[in-house]
Order: C-alpha cells, then sequence, then structure tokens
C-alpha cells in the first residue's frame, strides 16, 4: 500500500513538472501577444497598414513601400538549421498613387493603406510556432523620388507568432500574435513589449478607422521651385507691389511684414529663400527691400525666412518678392503696414484658385490677406495702393498767405467803395 502511494505522489509530481514545462512553453510561444484564433477552414490571418502623412495640398505620390520578414525562432529553437527550415514570409508591398486623398485634417493629409494575408501561399513544413520580425525597407519604389522630396521612414518593428496546428485536412494557421519590438507613432500611446492585433480589417481604413495594428508610419513632403529666381517657374509664392492714382509716388517704399511657416509633418527649423525682383525678373540688390541681406551659390541677393517668424520686407512700384523653396503645405501671412493718403487692396490666388479681392475702405490702414496655403499650383498676392483724388484747384499752397493778403485787400476795397457809394447817395437824397 506505502508503495502505491509512493508510486501514486511520484506520477503526481511528473504530471505537475509536465504542466508547469507546457506552461512555461505556452508562456515563451504566447510572449509574441495574445492570439487571434483561426479554424482550419478559415485559418487566422495577418496583415501589414502603411500610414502615410504629407502636408496638406501635396499630391500623394506613386511609391511603393516594402516590408521584410525574418525569422527568429521555430519551435522556440534559433539555431541558423533551425531557422533555415523556416518558410520565407514576404515581402509584402503596399503601394500609393496621385489618385489616394486619405483625409485631410488641421492641414494634414494621411493616407491609411493595408495589405493583403502576408500569410497567404506560404508553405509550413511542419506543425510548431514560427516567429518572425516585421520590418519596413528604407527606400522607395514605383518611380525616382527627387531631390526636393523627403522620406522620413518608419523605425517600427513588429514581432509576429505563427502558430502552425495539424488538421484532418493537413497543416493550417490555428492563431496569430504579434506585439511591439521598435514602436511606431502610428501606435499612439503603445509602449514596446505591448501587444497589438494583426489581422486585416474589412472596409477602407480611411473611412472606417479599422486596420491592422501592424502600423508603419511614414511622413512625406517636397519643395517647390528652384534655383533660378530669374526663372518664373521657380517662383512658388509672388507677392507684388504696385502703386495707382496720378500723384502716387512711384519711388516710395511700402513696409510688409510676411511671415512663411513649414508643414507641421515637415521636421527640425526650416528656412526659406525670397528675392525680390523687378519688372523684368532681375532681382534687386538693394537694403532699401530689407536689411541683412546674403548671397546664394548663384550671386544673387536674397532674405532669409525663418519658419515662423516675421521679416520686414520693404517693396515699391513694380518691384515683388518670390520665394523659390517654399514647402508644399507651408502657409504664410502678409501684412502691408498702413501708409498715409494710400488706400490699399490686394488680389490673392490660392493654390490656383482666385483671385479674391481683399479691399479697405479707409485710406491710412494696414491690410492682411489672413493665412494662405502653399499648393502645387499658382501662390500670389498682389498688392496695390491707391493714393487720394486730387482736385487741382490753381492755388499754390506756399503761397497761399500772400494770396489770402491780397483777397482781404480787394475785400476791403470792395467794402469801401460800398460804402463812399451809399453816404453820396444818402446825400443826394437830402438835398
Amino acid at each position: 500500500m506505502k508503495k502505491k502511494s509512493n508510486e501514486l505522489r511520484g506520477r503526481i509530481a511528473a504530471m505537475a513538472l509536465t504542466v508547469v514545462m507546457c506552461i512555461g512553453t505556452a508562456a515563451s510561444a504566447f510572449a509574441a501577444g495574445n492570439p487571434i484564433f483561426g479554424t482550419e477552414d478559415e485559418p487566422a490571418t495577418a496583415a501589414i497598414t502603411k500610414n502615410l502623412i504629407m502636408p496638406a495640398g501635396t499630391t500623394t505620390p506613386d511609391a511603393v513601400f516594402t516590408f521584410q520578414f525574418s525569422p527568429v525562432s521555430v519551435d522556440d529553437r534559433t539555431t541558423s538549421a533551425d531557422l533555415d527550415t523556416m518558410p520565407a514570409v514576404g515581402p509584402t508591398t503596399i503601394a500609393f498613387s496621385a489618385s489616394d486623398t486619405g483625409t485631410v485634417s488641421t492641414g494634414t493629409k494621411t493616407i491609411l493603406k493595408q495589405s493583403g494575408n502576408v500569410l497567404s501561399g506560404v508553405s509550413f513544413p511542419h506543425a510548431g510556432v514560427y516567429v518572425y520580425t516585421i520590418q519596413e525597407n528604407p527606400s522607395v519604389t514605383g518611380y525616382t523620388p527627387g531631390e526636393n522630396e523627403t522620406y522620413v521612414f518608419s523605425p517600427a518593428q513588429y514581432t509576429l507568432a505563427v502558430y502552425v496546428k495539424n488538421g484532418d485536412n493537413g497543416l493550417y494557421v490555428a492563431a496569430v500574435a504579434s506585439s511591439i519590438t521598435v514602436n511606431d507613432s502610428g501606435n499612439q500611446t503603445s509602449d514596446p513589449g505591448d501587444k497589438v492585433d494583426p489581422t486585416p480589417q474589412p472596409g477602407d481604413p480611411n473611412i472606417t478607422g479599422n486596420y491592422s495594428k501592424i502600423i508603419f508610419t511614414n511622413t512625406y513632403s517636397k519643395t517647390a521651385g528652384g534655383v533660378d529666381p530669374t526663372d518664373p517657374n521657380n517662383h512658388v509664392l509672388t507677392i507684388g507691389k504696385a502703386v495707382s492714382g496720378d500723384y502716387a509716388d512711384r519711388s516710395k517704399y511700402f513696409a510688409f511684414q510676411i511671415t512663411a511657416t513649414q508643414p507641421g509633418v515637415v521636421q527640425g527649423s526650416v528656412t526659406y529663400k525670397a528675392y525680390v525682383l523687378n519688372s523684368s525678373n532681375q532681382v534687386v540688390t538693394s537694403e532699401n527691400n530689407a536689411s541683412d541681406l546674403q548671397t546664394d551659390g548663384e550671386g544673387y541677393s536674397y532674405i532669409e525666412f525663418t519658419s515662423g517668424a516675421a521679416e520686414t520686407v520693404n517693396l515699391k512700384h513694380d518691384q515683388k518678392l518670390v520665394f523659390t523653396d517654399l514647402h508644399i503645405g507651408a502657409d504664410y501671412v502678409a501684412v502691408e503696414s498702413a501708409v498715409e493718403h494710400y488706400t490699399a487692396s490686394a488680389m490673392v490666388v490660392e493654390n490656383g484658385i482666385g483671385p479674391v479681392q481683399y479691399n479697405n475702405v479707409i485710406e491710412n490702414t494696414s491690410l492682411s490677406i489672413g493665412t494662405k496655403l502653399i499648393g502645387e499650383n499658382q501662390n500670389s498676392a498682389a498688392f496695390t495702393n491707391t493714393y487720394r483724388t486730387i482736385t487741382p484747384t490753381g492755388v499754390i499752397i506756399n503761397n497761399l498767405p500772400f494770396v489770402m493778403i491780397l483777397i482781404l485787400a480787394a475785400g476791403s476795397f470792395v467794402v469801401f467803395v460800398v460804402i463812399k457809394s451809399r453816404k453820396k447817395r444818402n446825400h443826394v437824397s437830402h438835398r
């Protein structure tokens, strides 16, 4: 009896050890995240979400993004020989095109795209747990980006565990699980180690807001214009100056406070170049226009604008300020200072839409056109100051005191004659 009791205790201990080992194996296997289960008829699937962010007004690039899968372990084994038995997954690509509009909010365009099932067509050699890491290639295909285009690629990394089971009709993916290794900004408040749902969701992610949480967020931006400021094709923004009126002073300088601000998705501190040109598109070099002029690589004088900081620029009749390297999606503000005897107006074209007229009805008041977006089409603000109407009187103001003396003398003489005439009539009548 005692022998049987000892055997029973031994069996219980062995069973307990087996359970502990199983739990330990399960904990290791499920470390990639809470599994999402499938069935033999509907196996579990996994997908990748691409989150492409760019400034509003920017045309979506025809870019293809690629994601690589690297083997980590099979049934917790990590030797080279074991990893060589793991089937290749991917690479997976997600393509964008100019027709992708996404959603626009607070100056930012966001486009979400979800891949198909990344495990589709993958043939696993046996049942078990296969673990992979997922990363994005830091380059695009589909076209060659220009020097004026910038991509900031996602640093994110994810772990994907694939649970392959024996079924009645062969192997199938019974579950998938994923967790964050290196976080992505698209996961908001998530941290490395957090579990995410890797399964694809139905519908357009831009509309439904549902998508695989294996997210890779990239930003895209580009500048317009070019190097040569004398070429009108390189003018991203033009702020022109004219005066109107028969007595308007065409040599007078009018002061502007101008601010150019980079798009929110553009990282770091940015500066822009702006040139003063005459009506022949020749660069003007004069400190009457602005102080602290700088010289570019071609020898042209320019005004440097730090993003978000107002600069004072003075323009006279038939001069214009042109920006040649603004980001698409940047914005600007132009305010013309009040000028005595002049009434200001402006005609504004914003990303090819317009012109829209802004008018002051009172002279000697400043004029602001508000905040305007820099788009890929025409961007301009043409300011005109109209001098008050003057009606010639033939009187020269400088001689006015002498004229008044003559008028007073003439008036006194007239009064004297009238009084003298009356006295004479009264004298005749009394006779």
